[in-house]
């Protein structure tokens, strides 16, 4: 009888154990795919703060130069980041497309220049953190 309760102990303990640790894991796992939206958006906000950057100081063409940066990863990135979250990548892409068309205006306008990265850097932020 002893060896039978031993038996079991030591088959049921571990598989216990086990199942505990991956239904943990796995509501981690679940909840940190909730919370970051689109992933890992540094790459592009580090650029649109160099954007932003360059635009403050009046250096348009080094501010232009930059944007293609952005619009370039941005593209490259399409294919992986639309499918996480559709509506924010629309969001975020709108956003972009408005940056792009005030920075690479023929008479680029400091002002509307300053509003559109930030609502782009605002959008990248906003969708960064979902509930």
């Amino acid at each position: 009888m002893k060896q039978i309760l031993l038996a079991t102990a030591l088959i049921a303990l571990p598989v216990a154990a086990f199942t505990g640790f991956n239904v943990f894991a796995a509501k981690a796992t679940t909840s940190a795919s909730a919370v970051t939206g689109l992933g890992d958006m540094s790459v592009f906000t580090t650029i649109i703060t160099d954007v932003q950057a360059d635009a403050a100081k009046g250096d348009f063409a080094a501010a232009k130069t930059r944007i293609k940066d952005f619009e370039i990863a941005w593209d490259d990135n399409s294919k992986g980041l639309r499918p996480l979250a559709p509506d924010h990548w629309d969001l975020i892409d709108g956003a972009a497309d408005a940056a792009l068309t005030a920075v690479r205006a023929s008479a680029p306008d400091a002002a509307k220049i300053t509003q559109t990265l930030a609502a782009l850097q605002a959008s990248m932020e906003a969708t960064a953190v979902q509930k």
